[in-house]
């Protein structure tokens, strides 16, 4: 059995004094302090490669730390679906993966479900993405599972998703583990990809794989969050394009400004429903 390393204590005390990795999930902390610790003899370079990680997985998208507390009173005093779509644009605004997505949320969900929207839909790494649901057109009663990496932004989304009109749930994930323990009917992984590609190579493979759900809509971002065109499109179709030769998938692309989506129908056997 692997000894712990008794500076991992220090480096999660130094991590999270630092307010935009307070709510991270400790787990992940951890996770990413070991290998650290690994990888470098001082502790010092240890905390500071740590934090980068994590500034990559979630600080880079994030501009300042929301407060969710009156985000969620708005959403409350929003008197109806108009109002609650206003709230929830406006704050799809302060995420910088989902302020790209603004311009196309109205065509973006039916061409990815098509004529039949899912009842059971997970979302993966996911962000401020859940406000998207007022434009999802969900049949009543649907169920929504979201995780991510935050605590306080799962704690929002907890409380946020009933006054979205949808059942759900908002609870931490660490994909570098594999996927939540459950089934959907479409599973969404929205610019997740690439950020457990860094992590480890092939993780982000391992996931779709191990995803219990019949339908992934799986994207990647096409230019920089500065907006510069490096061949991103290029390299992650190249990516995808041998992934899904070698599953036997065959994706339907859909090509949006600043993102490229594939819609991968599949057979998959069901393990746990939500």
């Amino acid at each position: 059995m692997e000894q712990a390393d008794p500076r991992l204590a220090t480096l999660v005390a130094a991590v999270q004094a630092g307010a935009s990795y307070r709510s991270i999930a400790v787990g992940v902390i951890e996770r990413v302090g070991r290998e650290s610790l690994q990888r470098y003899p001082s502790l010092k370079a240890a905390i500071k490669a740590t934090k980068t990680r994590l500034h990559q997985m979630i600080g880079a998208y994030t501009e300042d730390r929301p407060p969710y507390r009156q985000w969620l009173a708005e959403l409350q005093q929003a008197a109806d679906e108009m109002a609650r779509k206003a709230v929830c644009r406006r704050l799809l605004a302060g995420h910088a993966s989902t302020r790209e997505r603004l311009p196309v949320l109205e065509y973006l969900y039916p061409a990815c479900f098509g004529d039949s929207p899912p009842q059971r839909v997970l979302d993966v790494g996911c962000g401020l993405h859940p406000l998207a649901v007022p434009w999802m057109h969900l049949p009543p009663n649907a169920y929504y599972a979201a995780y991510d990496i935050d605590t306080a932004l799962c704690a929002f989304l907890h409380e946020a998703l009933p006054l979205l009109g949808v059942r759900g749930e908002a609870a931490i994930c660490d994909l570098m583990l594999g996927p939540p323990p459950v089934s959907a009917d479409v599973a969404l992984v929205l610019k997740t990809i690439p950020l457990l590609e860094q992590q480890r190579r092939g993780a982000g493979a391992d996931l779709l794989r191990a995803i219990q759900a019949p339908r992934l809509v799986v994207s990647f971002p096409t230019r920089s969050l500065g907006g510069r065109n490096v061949g991103m499109a290029t390299t992650y179709r190249g990516y995808m394009d041998a992934l899904t030769a070698a599953e036997g998938w065959s994706p339907r692309v859909i090509e949006l400004p600043n993102e490229l989506v594939f819609v991968i129908e599949r057979h998959t056997p069901s393990r746990s429903r939500m």
